[in-house]
């Protein structure tokens, strides 16, 4: 039985651009001075789960440990998934779609998980849903996020769309 190699390439790549977005998230937050909001903050739980996870399934897959290649890949992909679902959300607020009582000043997992005390450079939310006055090239930094979150789902399904097609073979 093959193992999926050619889903190696993409699951790299996925896992570079989730660093990659997590980097400019921390630098335009601490060079710049954007503040994140609970959604944001979110966002970046999402993609550090993405990160860690593609990694250990790069891991199994060069292991060649089947049951946790199959453990993993769904939860790498609900973890992108849930990053373009919050990312959305905060598009929808931001334009006025939804109402921005509609974020918490709390991240779900706060009381369970205090990520914001133990690493508040990170998942600390000192910004407001909703109240974006970041922009690139005129577009909303949401805009790009959204974009980003969704390119990453996107590369992350086709790899596993190879990967279950070569694992057939």
């Amino acid at each position: 039985m093959r193992t999926s190699r050619p889903a190696v390439p993409l699951l790299s790549l996925a896992l570079l651009a989730s660093v990659l977005m997590l980097a400019a998230a921390l630098v335009l937050q601490h060079a710049f001075g954007w503040e994140p909001c609970t959604l944001c903050v979110q966002i970046r739980l999402w993609l550090s789960l993405v990160a860690v996870l593609t990694f250990a399934l790069l891991v199994a897959i060069r292991l060649r440990v089947r049951p946790l290649q199959l453990l993993l890949w769904p939860l790498v992909l609900a973890g992108s998934g849930m990053a373009v679902y919050d990312n959305a959300h905060l598009v929808l607020i931001e334009t006025g779609v939804l109402e921005s009582f509609s974020c918490s000043p709390f991240p779900f997992y706060s009381q369970y998980l205090p990520l914001h005390e133990y690493l508040p450079g990170m998942f600390m939310s000192a910004g407001i849903c909703g109240q974006n006055d970041y922009s690139i090239l005129g577009l909303p930094f949401t805009v790009w996020t959204l974009v980003g979150v969704t390119a990453l789902l996107a590369l992350l399904l086709v790899a596993a769309t190879r990967a279950v097609r070569n694992a057939r073979r």
